[in-house]
């Protein structure tokens, strides 16, 4: 059974594939509305996940992303404590 991800979670899995993408790309990609689209990757940037590069235009912030990661499975261990 395939996994259902939210459009914020299949924004940014598909801008870490192709990072070329800006919103207008994306909206064609994943077949979603493009406002809906530019949000998402407002929120991506709001959280630090993306920074931007004019209007537009955005880049993946690696460090921010793989802080994130660690943090993410710092929790998951946690939990199985």
């Amino acid at each position: 059974m395939a996994k259902e991800y939210t459009l914020q979670e299949s924004v940014s899995r598909a801008f870490l594939e192709n990072p070329d993408m800006g919103p207008s790309d994306m909206s064609q990609h994943l077949q979603a509305n493009y406002n809906s689209v530019k949000a998402a990757f407002s929120n991506l940037y709001n959280d630090g996940l993306l920074d931007r590069e004019g209007r537009g235009n955005y880049v993946p912030n690696v460090s921010k992303i793989l802080l994130h990661i660690m943090d993410r499975i710092e929790a998951l261990e946690n939990s199985r404590t």
